[in-house]
């Protein structure tokens, strides 16, 4: 927005907006784009976004340690498969002939695929919050 937009907007004074605005950008929480037009228009920053909507950063934390969470349980899932696979050195520690169990290895391919899944959402998350995303495009086109 522009000085004039923000000052109608918030119904202050010009130069109480200017005075402000020109705090906002020397603590880099909003920058001044100039871009030798008429108007100077000024936007948030990506530290004045991220001061502003905490929860988004939250969103990205959650579905990145998920999907930590989920391949090491496919991890662990896939360890118990194998090991159920050979039953002879069981045998030999235990005396006892574990079944093969397939149902480690589906718990195993799903958690695996689980955490792909969320890699890929915190990711696509990231990239729409800094404004590369299809989204994001779609809203500069259409103020157009």
């Amino acid at each position: 927005m522009t000085v004039s937009e923000l000052s109608r907007r918030l119904n202050l004074p010009k130069s109480t907006i200017h005075e402000n605005l020109n705090i906002l950008v020397d603590t880099d929480l909003v920058k001044k784009n100039d871009n030798g037009n008429k108007w100077v228009y000024y936007e948030l920053t990506e530290k004045g976004k991220r001061l502003l909507r905490p929860h988004e950063m939250t969103k990205i934390i959650l579905l990145l340690s998920s999907a930590a969470l989920s391949f090491v349980g496919g991890i662990v899932e896939m360890y118990w498969f194998i090991k159920s696979t050979f039953p002879e050195r069981e045998e030999e520690v235990t005396g006892i002939v574990p079944l093969y169990e397939p149902k480690y290895l589906i718990f195993g391919v799903i958690l695996l695929l689980l955490g792909v899944l969320f890699l890929y959402f915190a990711f696509r998350m990231r990239k729409v919050k800094e404004g590369t995303g299809r989204s994001d495009f779609y809203q500069k086109s259409r103020s157009r």
